[in-house]
């Protein structure tokens, strides 16, 4: 892993190789033979060997931001932090965040809902002040590509299509979730339609054309995005959603098909 590390610290000073005695140097290894053994098992799939030097290949380069994250050498369980917001089941202002078996979890101290979770590096939940804001920019990152059909995790292809299950892996309290899965690992999860189109032109265009910056609202602070109340069944066969999004007197009205894709859009006063 020394060897990965260092190699990544040369990359970050602008270095795109490091020639062999400089990589043992900077490792601290003066045994050659020792030294030589383990580089050599990284030569191929995460070590790129050229006429200069050594580099990490793509795969190294995972490696390294996987131990930067801290996924194979730290814990965070147990941190713990207040979240702006209000909660969309009894409106209590008392939202907090928690790292939990690998995720952050917001959730109601008052009424204890779950409000909305997503997997999350442990390192960076103790290192960063601005974590929620990290957090949330991940999760919406997650969604998108999710969303788009593209595995976050792996880059795999997925798949998407309604679900009313309400498993450990649902977000939020409504009828009905887009369940996206990879056809090669194991990302799946159940999002909310609401959260996979606060992007959507016409909501974003909705929310400016009032000053309203819904690009900077947290996910877990979007009533219409999270709750039962704002996703009703328009028809069962085949299945279609529509969902309400208020804004003073305006209300914009997104209708989805049975594979969670916007097919309308229609403002009513």
């Amino acid at each position: 892993m020394a060897i990965i590390y260092e190699l990544q610290r040369a990359f970050r000073e602008g270095k795109d190789t490091l020639a062999y005695a400089e990589l043992k140097r900077r490792v601290g290894v003066r045994d050659s033979g020792n030294f030589n053994y383990h580089l050599q098992r990284l030569v191929g799939q995460y070590v790129r060997k050229t006429d200069v030097g050594y580099a990490l290949t793509y795969a190294g380069r995972k490696v390294a931001s996987a131990l930067t994250a801290g996924i194979f050498t730290e814990q965070a369980d147990g941190t713990t932090v207040l979240a702006s917001g209000t909660c969309y089941n009894c409106h209590a202002e008392s939202l907090t965040a928690r790292y939990e078996r690998e995720r952050i979890c917001i959730a109601c101290d008052d009424c204890d809902e779950e409000i909305l979770h997503n997997p999350f590096p442990p390192a960076p939940t103790t290192r960063r002040e601005d974590l929620l804001f990290a957090f949330d920019a991940w999760t919406r990152r997650w969604n998108a590509l999710a969303s788009a059909g593209t595995c976050p995790e792996c880059g795999s292809r997925m798949d998407g299509k309604l679900t009313d299950s309400n498993s450990a892996l649902s977000v939020g309290d409504v009828p009905y979730r887009l369940h996206v899965t990879c056809r090669e690992c194991w990302a799946m999860s159940n999002l909310p339609l609401g959260l996979l189109v606060r992007d959507h032109p016409q909501v974003v265009g909705l929310h400016t054309a009032r000053d309203v910056d819904i690009g900077s609202t947290p996910s877990w602070d979007i009533d219409w995005a999270l709750h039962r109340d704002y996703l009703a069944v328009v028809s069962d066969d085949p299945l279609t959603l529509q969902l309400r999004i208020p804004l003073d007197d305006e209300e914009l009205q997104l209708t989805f098909d049975d594979e969670g894709t916007v097919v309308s859009t229609e403002i009513t006063h």
